[in-house]
């Protein structure tokens, strides 16, 4: 299934949908959307839900009313205020959202998750209405298109929202979550690039954009994250000492990494001459270069993979480990690895020992002998 992107829309001002075609591209189901003006008298696309769902034009005209009726008043509505055991979904995970904005690193991506994956199936029910049978036949739909790791982790969330709901005293039934298994996983990505296929992913990259081809020179030459990677700004740079100051924001440390060859350095050089102290290296938004780059990555390496499949599904993640196989490839000291990928034990290292050359051969040969 596919949503398309054009919003059509419909006889009540306000409310648009997106039409939902099959592999065959026959209309099967669409996704309703709804416009108002916020609070700062600028407008807004919220998404309501799909018609499949039981949305309906009706729904959807009430739903604006009750947003717009709620910003002219400054607070809750009154059903709602009296009525906290008929809020919908929707409502508890705004608050949640709304409460953790400013205490959890990645609360704006996990809303976008949200957003994107649940807000449309569930978020329009009440919130004691949902079921366990509800999220497992979400859980399935999830399963056909995400990997198990994502489906997991937006059932969690489900279940971190309703959490949060009883303890902010919105909810008091217990979360449909509970009764609900996650899937298997295995975690051990085994997955790295050959230099055949590091040389065609480079020409590729730079055929889609330069900022591309830079973002992956510097996950192959660092092993960085993606995070660490987009905040690199020209005071980290180096030139002299061939050297990237690099933060880690998963372990919140600072750690250094190196310019790994003549024509990554000729770039920098070039980029940092008309660049502030504080601008980042990477002109681009991280979501720019994940969308431009994943892309990639499926039609080069994952073609004839299960989206499931992964241990051997290239994602951008396989360029931090292709840094660190190459490395103990080449015979780089396990100690020297763990501090090029700033790993906080060695035990995260020793994944990578068994691709060492054949270290000590000579050695066991000289034993004994006078």
């Amino acid at each position: 299934m596919k949503t398309l992107p054009k919003r059509i829309p419909t006889k009540t001002i306000g409310v648009f949908f997106k039409e939902i075609i099959s592999k065959n591209n026959k209309a099967i189901d669409k996704v309703f959307i709804i416009r108002y003006v916020d609070e700062n008298n600028k407008e807004r696309l919220k998404t309501i839900g799909k018609y499949s769902n039981g949305i309906r034009e009706a729904y959807c005209k009430a739903k604006i009313n009750e947003i717009t009726t709620k910003i002219r008043l400054g607070e809750d509505l009154p059903h709602i205020a009296k009525q906290k055991n008929k809020l919908t979904f929707d409502d508890l995970a705004q608050r949640y959202f709304s409460d953790k904005e400013h205490t959890t690193k990645e609360a704006e991506k996990e809303k976008a998750r949200y957003t994107n994956h649940i807000e449309k199936d569930i978020g329009h029910y009440f919130a004691e209405n949902i079921t366990a049978d509800i999220l497992l036949k979400m859980q399935n739909e999830f399963r056909a298109k995400l990997a198990p790791r994502t489906v997991n982790h937006l059932i969690f969330m489900i279940g971190t929202i309703y959490k949060h709901a009883q303890k902010m005293e919105l909810y008091k039934g217990s979360s449909p979550t509970s009764t609900l298994d996650g899937l298997k996983l295995d975690n051990k990505r085994e997955r790295y690039l050959e230099l055949t296929e590091i040389t065609e992913l480079l020409d590729e990259s730079l055929k889609a954009s330069l900022e591309v081809w830079l973002f992956v020179k510097l996950g192959l030459s660092t092993g960085s994250r993606v995070g660490t990677i987009m905040n690199i700004k020209k005071k980290d740079i180096n030139i002299k000492s061939n050297s990237i100051t690099l933060k880690d924001f998963k372990n919140n440390k600072t750690y250094n990494g190196f310019i790994s060859d003549d024509k990554l350095k000729e770039e920098l050089i070039s980029r940092v001459e008309n660049l502030k102290a504080n601008d980042n290296i990477i002109f681009y938004e991280r979501t720019s270069i994940e969308y431009k780059l994943r892309p990639i990555l499926d039609t080069l390496f994952n073609s004839e993979l299960n989206i499931d499949d992964r241990k051997n599904r290239v994602v951008i993640h396989t360029l931090r480990h292709t840094f660190a196989s190459h490395l103990a490839i080449n015979g780089t000291p396990i100690l020297a690895i763990k501090a090029l990928m700033n790993h906080s034990s060695i035990e995260m290292t020793m994944r990578y020992a068994h691709l060492a050359p054949n270290a000590g051969y000579e050695q066991v040969r000289k034993l004994y002998k006078s």
